[in-house]
């Protein structure tokens, strides 16, 4: 099947495509590429340590060097709609440059990680084999005592006594050639990067839908961003409230922004999957406007079912106190009122729909 997906899609390799973000200032790229490390086997045979297709975002204008490149989750693609009607666009992204970035950052650390692992493992392999080499060797000397003791009564059983000693040989080249494997299993060396398309990634404003003509802009970067910490410093605040643990992890790009975590059982430790854990969107908005779930955001939640909740939190900005609306499995609760919106790939949920569910 990867042989038969490679072959159909060959035509595409190393070309560009053009995406719409709703939430970009002005244009940027996305150069997707392959990337591995690579290792041995115990026999010294060539091995996949770890592979990813990674993406680097390259920004244009008047930026740093090192503020030029910076790794992003290859799934951002989904959340962008690719771009109807192309613009004449020049592209100028330069993938070998970001190769080139990928492979002194990202690929680096990734490398440093495998190593890491492998001499961890190598460390267990090696441990187990001394022992387990210690405990045959001492059987094996202790049959060669026996037999030369047996020897000096009996002379037709030195050809056993010859055979354990050869074997006790045999024993001693064995543990350094498996030693000598577990040596291999160290290495860990950058593997190739392979670029396999880009994509320029062009602000939306212009291509809305046109019933979205009429309304209000969405809040600048900066206010959106202190809009969108309110919200979740609102919603941790609740949380802890009510005995739970949060971690943020919007910044892993999996589909929501706190994991809650209810108090495990002071004697067994058990935590309920779906009643003990609350994966949690946060949404702050003003009051009466829509909110907008992007599209990887929606397929988590349908994937996460009961344990996947909606916290939306009216004007957080100056109201610390705010209760947030809580909604539990929102792919399924508010299916019915959500209406997609192609161009920019948001799920939208009225406002009125939301209010229905204070308590």
């Amino acid at each position: 099947m990867d042989e038969k997906f490679n072959e159909k899609h060959a035509v595409l390799m190393g070309n560009t495509g053009v995406f719409l973000d709703p939430q970009a200032d002005a244009p940027y790229t996305l150069h997707f590429f392959e990337m591995s490390i690579r290792g041995q086997d115990s026999r010294g045979d060539p091995q996949t340590l770890y592979g990813e297709v990674v993406a680097v975002r390259e920004g244009f204008g008047p930026v740093l060097p090192e503020d030029r490149f910076t790794v992003v989750p290859a799934d951002c693609l989904l959340d962008l709609a690719p771009h109807a009607n192309p613009p004449a666009y020049s592209f100028s992204g330069d993938a070998k440059a970001a190769a080139d970035y990928l492979k002194t950052s990202y690929q680096m650390q990734r490398r440093q990680q495998c190593q890491q692992d492998r001499e961890h493992f190598a460390t267990v392999c090696r441990d187990y084999l001394m022992r387990s080499f210690t405990e045959r060797k001492n059987a094996a000397q202790a049959r060669v005592i026996g037999l030369m003791q047996r020897e000096r009564e009996n002379p037709e059983v030195a050809i056993a006594r010859q055979r354990a000693e050869n074997d006790l040989a045999d024993l001693e080249r064995l543990k350094r050639e498996r030693l000598a494997g577990i040596d291999r299993l160290i290495i860990a060396r950058h593997g190739p990067v392979k670029h396999l398309a880009s994509a320029l990634i062009v602000p939306a404003v212009e291509s809305l839908e046109p019933e979205m003509a009429g309304w209000d802009r969405e809040p600048d970067p900066e206010t959106r961003r202190a809009i969108e910490l309110a919200a979740e410093a609102i919603v941790i605040r609740h949380e802890e409230s009510q005995g739970r643990e949060c971690e943020k992890v919007g910044h892993l790009k999996i589909g929501f922004d706190i994991r809650s975590l209810a108090p495990a059982d002071p004697q067994t430790g058990y935590r309920d999957p779906v009643l003990g854990v609350r994966r949690i969107e946060v949404k702050g908005r003003k009051r009466g406007r829509p909110v907008r779930l992007t599209k990887n955001e929606w397929y988590k939640a349908t994937q996460l079912g009961d344990s996947y909740w909606l916290y939306v939190v009216w004007d957080p900005l100056g109201n610390p106190e705010a209760l947030p609306i809580r909604i539990q499995n929102p792919a399924k609760k508010l299916d019915h009122v959500k209406r997609e919106i192609a161009a920019i790939r948001f799920f939208e949920i009225p406002a009125g729909a939301i209010e229905s569910y204070q308590y």
